[in-house]
């Protein structure tokens, strides 16, 4: 069987996602599509609207497979957030890797690559790092032709395509040009229903319920049997973890920059709510989204040598159609880590990091589902 790859969020599953997995499926000519999604946290260093399973649930009428993107990658900045999705991609046998782009051009994506890797031997390069540059500001001022690093998607297909290239895998790279709504555009698209997941978290929590426009009716009616959380519900627990915390444990934090623990210890205690502590932290360096990923790791206490000493070592089925179980099936043999569609303690130290974040949501949420009580979710039909 013929398969192709997402690497994805689902946060919520909206029309877009719909178009983005019956295309690619269409365009690649494939038999089963896999979504690679992320679990409790988001790339942007948020804490998912709904749980992991629920999400699944919403994304599984439309895929075959919902496999679960492993904790570290999944908060992640770009290059992590790749590579994992890439790694599991290729350790699935999957003949296809298909993203959104703003540019919806292969090509450009495979000669920018070439063109930054070439940028990353320049000493202009490693000066501007060592000035606190970020990576995308370096190549934009060092790059003759910049267009292709407009765009948040444009900047993801780079990282896949990057670590496709470099490790020599036998996925092939495609991609589809973005639709309407662009990632962070913060209002519904009331012509086309085609709206950001952003737009529909923003009027999901305003009890707006034209959201529901731009979802498919699995997504509207899980989310209106659920109660939806974001930082707000997670920062009394935030703050007493800094405020029990030492300099010296967040400086070990994955993504703490050198005196930012400082700063964060302080701030904190005048802080009434999650948006006044991030605007206080936030800076020309620190980026809101920066301060969001750096927060979620205090909150899961991921520390850096979390990070070094990572790699995958099983990958976590969520949800399946029957297509998707045959697929597994076909492809278990010769997958290098062991495919799990149940934890139980034997296995639960394959995802030690995504068990943890899955307790601390469920605790916030107050859901009861966790990746010991909740089966592989399988579509019958």
């Amino acid at each position: 069987m013929k398969s192709v790859a997402l690497i994805t969020e689902y946060n919520p599953f909206h029309n877009g996602h719909v178009y983005h997995a019956e295309t690619s499926k269409n365009i690649t000519e494939s038999d089963v599509t896999i979504s690679i999604m992320s679990g409790s946290f988001t790339m942007r260093g948020e804490p998912a609207i709904l749980n992991k399973f629920k999400r699944a649930q919403m994304a599984i009428q439309y895929v075959d497979l919902v496999i679960e993107l492993p904790l570290i990658n999944a908060i992640s900045s770009g290059d992590l957030f790749a590579s994992g999705g890439v790694q599991i991609a290729e350790m699935l046998q999957c003949d296809t890797l298909s993203f959104g782009s703003e540019s919806g051009n292969i090509d450009e994506f495979k000669s920018a690559v070439q063109q930054i890797n070439n940028l990353k031997n320049d000493p202009r390069y490693q000066t501007m790092l060592k000035e606190g540059k970020s990576h995308p500001r370096i190549l934009s001022e060092l790059m003759d032709d910049d267009s292709i690093l407009s765009g948040s998607n444009n900047l993801l297909a780079i990282e896949y395509v990057k670590h496709i290239i470099e490790n020599n895998f036998s996925i092939e790279p495609v991609t589809i040009q973005r639709k309407d709504n662009l990632y962070l555009d913060d209002t519904l698209n009331q012509h086309t229903h085609v709206s950001s997941a952003t737009s529909i978290r923003k009027a999901y929590f305003a009890h707006e319920e034209d959201y529901q426009l731009s979802v498919p009716q699995t997504t509207a009616h899980i989310l209106n049997q659920s109660q939806g959380v974001n930082w707000d519900d997670f920062f009394p627990v935030l703050k007493w973890t800094i405020l029990r915390s030492t300099h010296e444990e967040l400086r070990d934090i994955y993504m703490m920059t050198e005196g930012l623990e400082y700063k964060i210890k302080k701030d904190i205690q005048t802080s009434d709510h999650f948006e006044m502590f991030i605007k206080k932290l936030k800076s020309k360096r620190y980026t809101w989204t920066r301060l969001q990923r750096l927060l979620t790791a205090v909150l899961l206490n991921i520390k850096t040598t979390d990070v070094e000493s990572d790699e995958i070592t099983g990958i976590r089925v969520l949800a399946m159609t029957k297509k998707g179980q045959a697929y597994l099936k076909s492809i278990k043999d010769q997958c290098p880590v062991p495919i799990i569609t149940n934890v139980n303690k034997k296995t639960a130290t394959l995802f030690s990091n995504e068990i943890k974040a899955t307790e601390l949501y469920q605790q916030i949420s107050g859901q009861t589902e966790t990746d010991f009580n909740q089966p592989v979710y399988i579509r019958e039909i």
